[in-house]
């Protein structure tokens, strides 16, 4: 009898290590989460609902995450996309001037947001999958192209339809529409008592549960892990190597032109000099954070989800901290996705060390 409660005990203590693991991004979230509140209230504030609204609403999570989940595809089957921040800055450009040329008609604003976002990734997708060309190499000159197009146009296009000066493009603010996709969409939420939900924080979550749905219970999601796993392998099963390849650099442009039309949405403007400066990098952060493996075959979504969420609670915290300098933010922010990714190396290399060990004690 003792021994079925030892076993059951120890079946249930399987299962929750399992569990743990299996979902370590929610649990990694959880505890940042708390630190996070512990850092405000030493710092002599209340952490309350209105910090956690704070962090489903910041860019981080919800135009960077949009973009994470594109570059999650993109680096699961084994490449890279360095061109998002530049991609975001010119499809933010042309929804901005498309509100504006259209009387502010949301329905072509977000059209020409997809539109634009798909061009971006399907000339990269060409590249990389056809041309055979290194992503890297092929995104960043995409990169350093998409971000000087959208300052030349910004000099050159009329005011009437930027919106603003030779400097910025601006969503005019007296179109019919515009209290509702700033003011409400854009900037409101579904109030809980003192807690809100950011309404743009819906259209992240609906584009993780599509995106759920696609990796885990279709065709093409398998065909995209094969890719990821083994090229070879999966050209000898008869998948179209190369069209994934495109496929995948074409939806992480569909990504940036959501996070682009939320952009719009949230800020009502955008920068070509200085928008979506390392925007790609925040997105391969919340990747890497979500479980992503960088050498690809390997992750889940709903991984990103959460790693977006994460990487926004710990530049918040980063922020929070009164003595550090805003000068050396950036290089906490780099620790962490170094820390993480020697931990994601590391991790294989100690779990096949501990079975080795076990085996040959179980031998002796």
């Amino acid at each position: 009898m003792n021994n079925t409660k030892k076993l059951t005990f120890n079946s249930v203590l399987k299962k929750a290590t399992t569990c743990c693991g299996k979902y370590s991004y929610a649990f990694v979230f959880g505890l940042i989460l708390i630190v996070y509140a512990i850092t405000i209230n030493a710092n002599g504030n209340q952490f309350n609902p209105g910090h956690i609204s704070a962090i489903l609403s910041s860019q981080n999570s919800v135009v960077v995450g949009t973009m994470a989940i594109g570059m999650a595809l993109v680096i699961i089957t084994g490449q890279i996309d360095l061109s998002l921040g530049s991609s975001l800055v010119l499809c933010s450009g042309i929804t901005i001037m498309t509100y504006n040329a259209t009387d502010g008609n949301v329905f072509l604003m977000f059209l020409a947001a997809l539109g634009s976002g798909l061009v971006c990734g399907l000339i990269n997708g060409v590249l990389v999958g056809y041309a055979k060309m290194p992503s890297f190499i092929v995104t960043l000159g995409t990169m350093l192209i998409y971000r000087s197009l959208t300052l030349s146009a910004v000099r050159e296009i009329d005011s009437t339809l930027s919106g603003s000066s030779s400097s910025l493009f601006a969503m005019i603010d007296d179109m019919p529409s515009y209290e509702f996709i700033r003011l409400k969409f854009g900037t409101g939420g579904l109030r809980l008592g003192t807690f809100q939900i950011p309404y743009i924080f819906f259209l992240f979550i609906a584009v993780t549960v599509l995106f759920i749905f696609v990796m885990s219970y279709t065709k093409y999601g398998k065909s995209v892990y094969a890719v990821g796993s083994n090229e070879k392998a999966a050209r000898l099963a008869g998948i179209n190597v190369s069209g994934v390849k495109v496929s995948v650099f074409v939806i992480a442009g569909l990504m940036v032109g959501i996070a682009s039309f939320i952009q719009a949405c949230k800020i009502g403007s955008v920068t070509p000099a200085s928008s979506g400066t390392s925007y790609e990098m925040y997105a391969i952060a919340a990747v890497v954070l979500g479980g992503v493996n960088m050498a690809g075959g390997r992750g889940k979504i709903l991984g990103v989800f959460f790693g977006a969420l994460s990487y926004t609670a710990i530049n918040f915290i980063i922020v929070s901290i009164p003595s550090l300098s805003p000068d050396i933010q950036n290089t906490f922010q780099g620790l962490v996705l170094i820390v993480v990714i020697l931990i994601q190396t590391l991790s294989p290399i100690v779990k096949e060390k501990i079975t080795l060990y076990r085996k040959r004690k179980t031998q002796k």
